[in-house]
């Protein structure tokens, strides 16, 4: 019990991090809306969150009709009802406080790349940077491999590839290569902790 609490505090921890950070950076939804009645807000006392009416077609009010000498024609006229709901549109904010907390972490090595990653999903940018660390610590054959199929079940929650179809790939024991992708996922994991771990610390 007491691992299978630490380990939902550690995946906590994490998405904290890297949703504070997404927002930061403009990515994500998860900007907070005001929802409240159209009756109670207007345009002028909206403080940075824009909103729209929902409006419906109605019944027609006026058939169409077409002038003979002038050749032209006039579509048909619908009435249109207002909902009474609203539409809210965040407005994004820059979040000075998250983003100086980069600097103040030290997040040195592949710390930063590696919570960039997971926040941003931006994986061109990033995954290079935590891929050659990664390669400098699991200097063995097939970790490139093993890595990028890591980073994939921490991103999306499976890989690409499943482990056994890999090994048979890649002409080696399903075994060795489930051992060796294990390795590599508990090593991107624990810099995906301590990254935010320190960020959380830096920005509060």
């Amino acid at each position: 019990m007491a691992d299978g609490g630490q380990a939902i505090d550690q995946a906590h921890v994490i998405e904290l991090a890297a949703r504070r950070l997404a927002r930061a950076l403009g990515y994500g939804g998860g900007f907070l809306a005001d929802t409240r009645e159209e009756a109670e807000r207007n345009a002028e006392s909206t403080c940075g969150i824009g909103h729209l009416s929902v409006v419906k077609r109605g019944r027609v009010i006026e058939q169409a009709a077409k002038s003979i000498h002038e050749s032209t024609r006039v579509r048909r006229q619908h009435e249109w009802k207002q909902s009474a709901g609203v539409i809210a549109i965040p407005v994004a904010r820059p979040d000075q406080d998250a983003l100086a907390a980069l600097s103040f972490a030290k997040l040195d090595g592949p710390l930063e790349a590696i919570l960039l990653l997971y926040a941003t999903g931006d994986v061109p940018k990033y995954w290079p940077i935590v891929k050659r660390f990664g390669l400098a610590v699991k200097a063995v054959r097939f970790a490139e491999e093993a890595l990028t199929d890591a980073m994939q079940r921490i991103l999306c929650g499976r890989a690409v590839m499943a482990q056994d179809m890999r090994a048979k790939a890649l002409n080696i024991r399903a075994s060795r290569y489930r051992r060796l992708t294990s390795a590599c996922e508990d090593l991107l994991r624990s810099w995906l902790k301590r990254a935010s771990h320190r960020y959380l610390l830096a920005v509060t």
